[in-house]
């Protein structure tokens, strides 16, 4: 989100050269800068005891392949914490050693990807409305389930290797 108007007093902005960053929007009623915003995201895979990892395809949006379990960050969440929130909350399984793998600028959708893989011992699952299906693949097989040079295939390849 670029800002225009402060979202505080509803001054226009003007833009005001911050060093390093260059021109950024100002408000000079309430003397401060207005640095673009954007969402940021977790995005996990998670692991069986037989090396299988856990895909999804959402309720919503593109049936053609899977996906990982992903979704917004709240408030007050650190990235580990959302990770395994939404692990829970999309396919019901309590995940275990969370592991930072990267993170991932989305472009089509303005998004930080911050992306993750767990482990479970657990191979049931729990579907939220989320979720249409969830499947466990071998890790081949899992590569081939995804969109090909999507973040999502970097998550499954760093969780494989």
């Amino acid at each position: 989100m670029h800002f225009t108007y402060c979202p505080d007093c509803g001054q226009k902005t003007v833009p005001r050269q911050m060093g390093d960053d260059g021109a950024v929007p100002y408000c000079e009623g309430c003397k401060k800068p207005l640095f673009d915003m954007f969402s940021t995201c977790v995005l996990s895979v998670v692991k069986n005891p037989a090396g299988q990892l856990a895909l999804i395809r959402q309720s919503y949006g593109q049936q053609e392949t899977f996906v990982g379990v992903a979704g917004y960050m709240k408030p007050g969440e650190t990235a580990e914490e959302a990770a395994l929130r939404e692990i829970t909350e999309e396919i019901g399984i309590a995940a275990k050693n969370l592991r930072f793998l990267f993170s991932a600028w989305h472009e089509k959708r303005g998004q930080l990807m911050l992306c993750f893989c767990a482990e479970t011992d657990s191979t049931v699952f729990s579907l939220s409305d989320e979720v249409s299906e969830a499947r466990w693949f071998p890790p081949a097989d899992a590569c081939r389930a995804v969109r090909s040079g999507s973040i999502i295939e970097r998550v499954v390849h760093a969780s494989i290797s």
